[in-house]
C-alpha cells in the first residue's frame, strides 16, 4: 500500500518543477517506509512506500528491462503470482513486487493489460518511447486517484493534498450540491473546481496531443431476470458457489510479509471473512480485533469472541471510550472531502486502535451490505408505493440517511438551482431493471466507490494500515449481481444466501443475528457547543457554501426531536467541519 503522484507535460518540457518539494511528504502516512522518484523532461512519477511484500527490495518506481516503461503502483495485485508465472519466460523481473507485472503485461497487451489485473490499485504507467501516460483504477474503486489539467500539465495523486499544496483552489458549487444530495461527492467531481476523481474501473490515457481520454474497462451488469424465482437453490448450488467465490477472494488477500489481522464484529460479514481466513491460516497465529463502544446498547463482542474461540484465534477486544474518539477535524483532514456518515469517526477510531497493536494489514467485511441488500432501506424503497412516480435515482435517495433528497431544499440552501444531467446515462441503465436491482446498481456505481471505499482507504491509511476487503473482489461482485432476488432475503433475515452459505462455518449467534449498524454513541462526536460554533450564521456565511437562513430553520426542527432534521444538521456539520479542518488549513498554510 502506498501513495503515488506525478505529472505529464505533453507538448513541451516542464518549464518549472510541477510539484512543490514536499509534495510526497504530505502523503507520508500512506507510505512511511521509503520514497522514490522518476524525472524526465515530460514526466514525473513519485512514490511513497508502505512495505508489505519484498520488504528489502521492493522500492518503486518500477522499470522494464530497457527502462523505457516506468510505473508506480498503489495497492495490491492479488493474481500477480499467476501473471508472473505466465510472463517470466519472456521477461526479466527485477523485484518480487506484485505491481511489476503491470509493466510486462502492458508490453504484451497494450491498453488491454488492465483487464488482466485482479486487485485493488491506483497506478501510473509511463511509456517513454510513445510519450504516453496511463492512469488506472481498480474495478470497485478501492484505491483512489485524482487528477487535474492546468497550465498545459496533467498532474495526478493518490490524495488531494499534493494537488492543492501551496494554493487554495475554489470550492465547486456543483460538488457541494452533490454532497447535499448524496452525502458524498460521486466521481468524477471532487470538492474542488478543476480537480477530478478517476472513476472506478477506468483508465485515463494521455499522449503527445495533450488530450486525455477516459476508457471504462469494466462495467458491472445485473441479471435482468433477477425477479424470477430460481429452483436450483434447493440443491445448494448458489450457496456452494458463493462460499467458494468468497473463499478464493479471502485466500488471495492473505499474502503479507508484515503482521496481519482481521476486523471481527458479531455480524455475518466480517465473521465470514475471518472464518474463511482462519481456516486457510490453520497452524499459524491469527489475530482478530473486535471493537466495543462504551455506552453503546448494542455489544457484539461476545458473539465475536465465540467466533474467535472457534478458530483458536488471539482475540483482542478493545472497548473504546469517548477519550479514544477522534474529532471530526482529525478525521476529515485525512478524508479530504466531506462524507456524511456516522460510521466515519468510529472507523477511524478502530484503525487507530489496530495501529497501536503494530498490525500493518487487516481484512474486513466492507461491501457485503451493498452486494446482498443488507440495509433496511432496500425493503423500504421497494415497498414504497408513493415513490413509483419518481425517477429511479430520486426514488433511491428518498430513503438515504443524511441527505437532502428534495431539490427544493437544496435550492434553498444553495440559493440557486444547480441542475445536472451527469447521471442521465446511469438512470437510463437503471430504467431497464426492477426496483431492487436499480438500488443495487446505484449502491455499487456511486455509494461503494465514493463513500464506503473512500472511508475505508482514508481512515486506514491515516494510520499506515492496509485494509483488504474480500467482498470487493470483482468476481464476488459479479456473482452477487446474478443472484435471484428470492435468495437475497429470507423470511427472517437479510443477506439470506450469505447466511446459508456460511452456516457450517459460523455459530448460530452470528448466522441468526440481525444487522446492527456500526457506530459509536453520537454524543462522542457532536455536542451543542460544536454545532453552535460551526453552524452559527456568521460562520456559515464566512464559509460561503450554503445560505445561513435555512440552516437555522433546520436546527430548530432538530432541537424539537425531528430525526430527519437531525440527520441533515449532522450533514451540514460535517460539511463545515471539513471546511475548518481542510480548507481553512490550506488558506492558512501560505
Amino acid at each position: 500500500m502506498c501513495g503515488i503522484l506525478g505529472a505529464y507535460s505533453a507538448r513541451q518540457p516542464f518549464a518549472t518543477p510541477p510539484f512543490p518539494a514536499d509534495s510526497l511528504h504530505v502523503m507520508r502516512h500512506r507510505g512511511p517506509d521509503a520514497q522514490g522518484w522518476y524525472f524526465d523532461d515530460h514526466a514525473v512519477l513519485g512514490f511513497r512506500r508502505l512495505a508489505i511484500l519484498d520488504l528489502a527490495g521492493g522500492g518503486q518506481p518500477l522499470y522494464s528491462e530497457d527502462e523505457q516503461i516506468v510505473a508506480v503502483v498503489n495497492g495490491e495485485i492479488y493474481n500477480h503470482h499467476a501473471l508472473r508465472e505466465e510472463l517470466k519466460e519472456r521477461h526479466r523481473f527485477r523485484t518480487r513486487v506484485d505491481g511489476e507485472v503491470l509493466i510486462h503485461l502492458y508490453e504484451e497487451k497494450g491498453l488491454d493489460f488492465v483487464k488482466e489485473l485482479s486487485g485493488m490499485f491506483g497506478f501510473a504507467l509511463y511509456d517513454r518511447t510513445k510519450r504516453r501516460l496511463i492512469l488506472g483504477r481498480d474495478r470497485p474503486g478501492l484505491k483512489p486517484l485524482y487528477y487535474e489539467q492546468r497550465d498545459g500539465v496533467l498532474r495526478f495523486a493518490s490524495e488531494l493534498k499534493p494537488l492543492v499544496l501551496g494554493r487554495t483552489p475554489k470550492i465547486s458549487s456543483e460538488a457541494v450540491a452533490d454532497y447535499l444530495r448524496f452525502g458524498y461527492i460521486p466521481a468524477p467531481l471532487t470538492i474542488f473546481d478543476g480537480i477530478k476523481k478517476l472513476a472506478s474501473g477506468s483508465i485515463l490515457v494521455i499522449e503527445k496531443d495533450g488530450e486525455p481520454r477516459i476508457e471504462n474497462y469494466w462495467k458491472l451488469q445485473f441479471d435482468h431476470d433477477a425477479t424470477k424465482p430460481d429452483a436450483s437453490w434447493r440443491s445448494g448450488q448458489w450457496e456452494e458457489e458463493l462460499r467458494e467465490t468468497l473463499r478464493t477472494a479471502v485466500h488471495a488477500r492473505l499474502e503479507s510479509e508484515v503482521p496481519m489481522g482481521f476486523l471481527l464484529s458479531g455480524g455475518v460479514d466480517s465473521a465470514s471473512v475471518f472464518a474463511l481466513g482462519a481456516k486457510a491460516l490453520e497452524g499459524r497465529e491469527v489475530q482478530a480485533f473486535t471493537i466495543g463502544f462504551q455506552g453503546d446498547p448494542i455489544d457484539e463482542t461476545q458473539a465475536a469472541g465465540e467466533v474467535a474461540h472457534r478458530y483458536g484465534a488471539t482475540h483482542r477486544v478493545m472497548h473504546l471510550g469517548r477519550k479514544d474518539a477522534r474529532t471530526l477535524d482529525d478525521v476529515l483532514y485525512y478524508v479530504e472531502e466531506p462524507v456524511s456518515t456516522d460510521a466515519l469517526l468510529p472507523t477511524a477510531s478502530v484503525f487507530r486502535a489496530v495501529a497501536g497493536a503494530h498490525v500493518t494489514t487487516v481484512l474486513s467485511g466492507e461491501g457485503s451490505d451493498e452486494l446482498f441488500a443488507g440495509y433496511k432501506k432496500f425493503a423500504r424503497t421497494v415497498q414504497d408505493g408513493t415513490a413509483e412516480s419518481l425517477r429511479p435515482l430520486e426514488r433511491y435517495l428518498r430513503h438515504e440517511e443524511f441527505v437532502f433528497s428534495s431539490s427544493a431544499e437544496r435550492q434553498a440552501l444553495l440559493g440557486e438551482d444547480i441542475a445536472t444531467d451527469r447521471f442521465a446515462d446511469l438512470e437510463r441503465e437503471a430504467e431497464q431493471l426492477d426496483p431492487l436491482s436499480q438500488m443495487l446498481l446505484f449502491e455499487q456505481r456511486l455509494r461503494l466507490p465514493d463513500r464506503i471505499n473512500l472511508r475505508l482507504d482514508r481512515t486506514s491509511m491515516a494510520h499506515s494500515i492496509e485494509a483488504r476487503a474480500p467482498f470487493m473482489d470483482h468476481k464476488v461482485i459479479e456473482f452477487a449481481a446474478r443472484i435471484p432476488h428470492s435468495l437475497r432475503t429470507g423470511p427472517k433475515f437479510n443477506k439470506y444466501l450469505l447466511r446459508r452459505a456460511m452456516r457450517n462455518d459460523l455459530p448460530p449467534v452470528v448466522i441468526e443475528a440481525r444487522k446492527s449498524p456500526f457506530h459509536a454513541p453520537a454524543a462522542w462526536f457532536t455536542n451543542a457547543a460544536e454545532t453552535d460554533t460551526l453552524l452559527q450564521p456568521r460562520a456559515i456565511a464566512d464559509a460561503g457554501m450554503v445560505k445561513p437562513e435555512p440552516v437555522q430553520a433546520l436546527r430548530e426542527k432538530a432541537a424539537q426531536g425531528d430525526t430527519m432534521a437531525q440527520e441533515k444538521v449532522f450533514s451540514l456539520l460535517v460539511l463545515h467541519a471539513w471546511h475548518r479542518a481542510f480548507y481553512r488549513r490550506l488558506q492558512n498554510s501560505h
